[in-house]
């Protein structure tokens, strides 16, 4: 009996030695590796990293002329930052491929700048990219600065598709102020085309998506989702076209964006089937001469906010024409307060739809404006039909409240007016130029 005692308690032992050993083997930490040298070895073939349970990627100074694609393990990879800049001095980019270098995929990779980095990846003149499933982090503003600091950089770059990423806990601690700012994704020059950006999250980030080009044939943003951006989700400049589709802005309405969600000039947008929540400043921002904007079928909250956001309005006021703007089928939801502020601002516009929405609106104070028309200048056509404007619960839409700011004498000059089919239980505007009805 003693002896199977024995026997046991050995067995026993034996068993958590090995228990002991293999995990000292799980929680061995990585080691440190320098890029560059593989990089230079990879040329213009795969580069294949091990996992970051393995090795951490140090880069130690910028590296230039990268012509290989990088694929990382499964669980991901690691390339961390381990330089600085100074001053005010340009803090490149980790990577920076070469020029003309085409066929190029970056997969399944974690990029750290480790609050002490400005950018991770920059292309110049390539084509055909890909970037999937890979991690961006830890920009700081400590450590340099250029103005198109970015995750991810394109510069007259085609055929881009951004798919699958995660970009998280990027410059959310800082402002809006010139050299705080810090894009995780940017698009910039005359000669790039055709960009996919997909299926990715952008978390506690500065900015998320930065656009600047005027060839632009194709741009095509869709099932992201962006919580917490402190400036702007999406920035596009001068640009021909873009269709920004089934979007998530504060997704699980725990979190605000301080800023404007979507600003937009150029040529034609479609901004559709898209869900916002506490977009605070502007959910839509026309920023210069618009061919045509077609916001449709998005549903748009705004509660519990301390200054009235709004749903689409135009900076500097009535600066800007857009050509044809179509606010349709939305379904908005939204604060009110204060009551000298007006609920749906449109600025200088030539031809204006605003039908079939649905309003819940917290409350219209006596004498507060549902819609107003800002520009001055002649409009060509203005529809406002079948739109359906309910209170809250617990609020009310008061009988003094205006449908229309605009009334004689100083209402600009309207082609076309039709005011018709509209639920409201307020006041209609009287002796305006057009065709008016109810």
């Amino acid at each position: 009996m003693k002896k199977f005692y024995l026997l046991g308690i050995t067995l026993l032992f034996t068993i958590l030695y090995f228990v002991c050993l293999g995990s000292s083997v799980n929680v061995k930490s990585a080691s440190i590796v320098d890029l560059k040298p593989l990089i230079e070895k990879a040329g213009s073939g795969k580069l294949i990293l091990k996992s970051k349970k393995e090795v951490t990627y140090v880069v130690n100074e910028p590296i230039k002329n990268v012509r290989c694609s990088i694929q990382g393990a499964v669980g991901g990879s690691v390339i961390k930052a381990n330089f600085k800049g100074y001053g005010n001095a340009e803090t490149p980019s980790l990577l920076h491929y070469q020029a003309g270098i085409d066929n190029i995929a970056i997969k399944n990779v974690h990029f750290d700048l480790a609050l002490i980095g400005r950018g991770a990846v920059n292309f110049y003149q390539n084509t055909n990219i890909i970037v999937e499933n890979c991690f961006f982090t830890g920009y700081s503003k400590t450590y340099g600065w250029r103005a198109v600091d970015s995750s991810i950089c394109f510069t007259d770059s085609k055929n881009i598709i951004i798919q699958n990423n995660r970009f998280i806990n990027n410059g959310y601690q800082y402002g809006r102020v010139l050299n705080e700012l810090n894009r995780c994704i940017t698009i910039q020059g005359n000669f790039g085309d055709n960009y996919t950006i997909s299926n990715n999250e952008f978390t506690k980030v500065n900015q998320a998506i930065v656009v600047n080009g005027n060839r632009i044939s194709k741009f095509n943003v869709y099932n992201n989702v962006f919580n917490a951006v402190v400036d702007n989700s999406l920035y596009l400049l001068n640009i021909p076209v873009a269709n920004i589709y089934n979007n998530d802005f504060n997704k699980t309405k725990n979190t605000n964006s301080p800023d404007e969600g979507i600003v937009l000039s150029g040529g034609n947008f479609k901004i559709t089937n898209n869900r916002a929540y506490n977009v605070l400043n502007k959910f839509i921002a026309i920023n210069g001469t618009t061919r045509s904007v077609e916001v449709t079928n998005n549903t748009i909250k705004n509660e519990k906010t301390k200054l009235r956001p709004a749903i689409i309005a135009w900076r500097n006021n009535t600066a800007y024409t857009v050509q044809q703007l179509n606010f349709s089928n939305n379904k908005i939801d939204t604060d009110t307060a204060p009551a000298n502020y007006d609920t749906i601002l449109i600025g200088r516009v030539n031809r204006l739809t605003i039908q079939g929405n649905q309003f819940i609106l917290k409350g219209l104070a006596n004498y507060q404006n549902l819609f107003s028309l800002q520009g001055r200048a002649t409009i060509g056509f203005v529809q406002i039909t079948g739109n359906t404007i309910k209170p809250r619960a617990g609020s009310v839409i008061s009988k003094k409240a205006f449908f229309l700011r605009e009334k004689a004498p100083t209402i600009p000059k309207i082609n076309i007016l039709k005011l018709n089919s509209n639920k409201f239980s307020g006041k209609y505007p009287v002796n305006l130029k057009g065709t008016t009805t109810k």
